[in-house]
């Protein structure tokens, strides 16, 4: 298969602007104490300079055609560990950063676990679309279950846009570098709270009122609604607050118990 189109099927789109690279490990506020994951690290245009500055650099490449060169990388920099893999399979545990331009194609599912992994600090290209939901405030058309979820345990901007003519071979659309810091209060967000706002985004155009009583049913409702705020009961779930939907996920987790 020709190399490039390969890479198409991947999703991978390499950012080949070296300014944006160099932004990108100002951006991270690097030092020798820092553990950088790099996700979808191609031929090791990033890693070299993230590997000039971190302590460790776990550079993940799924496909196997890039590797020789990312390993060359790892011989003349020993703080470069190279994982040959999905990054959403090998899971790789130790980081407090992250610096990448990972594939757009797995940009929701990352964004989940990244989360999940709670490093203080992450520097991404993204597609300017998905950046945009990201940071979408409550009532925001873009304001999604991925928005909630960021917004309760990052602070995020973007700091520039980025033409898709800086990106071989170029993406359809244009990115956005992103910088996403720990909130300093981040709740840890349990399994369950987070399917619970899935389920309620499924369903954003609703009033919560409404989808309370469908997932509790109405008799159980009718005794349990008046323990909320009418203030939240009344707002559709995409004009809810990202603490509102949390304070609505720990009310429902114990009495979603036992309903199929």
């Amino acid at each position: 298969m020709n190399p490039s189109k390969r890479i198409r099927i991947l999703g991978q789109h390499f950012l080949s602007k070296p300014e944006i690279l160099d932004k990108m490990v100002e951006c991270a506020e690097l030092s020798k104490s820092d553990v950088v994951l790099e996700v979808g690290a191609g031929r090791g245009e990033l890693t070299r300079r993230l590997a000039e500055r971190a302590g460790l650099v776990i550079a993940v490449e799924i496909d196997p055609r890039l590797l020789g060169d990312l390993r060359k990388i790892g011989e003349a920099y020993p703080n470069v560990k190279v994982v040959a893999g999905d990054i959403l399979r090998v899971k790789p545990r130790g980081f407090n950063k992250v610096v990448s331009n990972p594939p757009y194609g797995i940009s929701l599912r990352l964004m989940e676990w990244l989360i999940d992994s709670r490093p203080e600090l992450m520097v991404l290209t993204l597609q300017r679309e998905f950046a945009s939901k990201l940071m979408a405030e409550p009532g925001s058309r873009r304001y999604l279950y991925i928005s909630a979820l960021s917004s309760l345990s990052y602070d995020s901007r973007i700091i520039e846009l980025i033409p898709r003519r800086f990106f071989n071979p170029p993406p359809k659309v244009d990115s956005a570098l992103v910088v996403m810091k720990l909130s300093e209060d981040a709740p840890q967000l349990k399994s369950s709270w987070k399917m619970i706002l899935k389920t309620l985004f499924t369903r954003r155009r609703q009033k919560l009122r409404r989808v309370l009583r469908d997932l509790l049913g109405e008799v159980k409702a009718e005794g349990e609604l008046d323990l909320l705020d009418e203030s939240i009961l009344s707002r559709r779930i995409y004009e809810l607050k990202p603490s509102d939907l949390l304070k609505v996920a720990r009310f429902l987790e114990p009495r979603l118990q036992g309903i199929s």
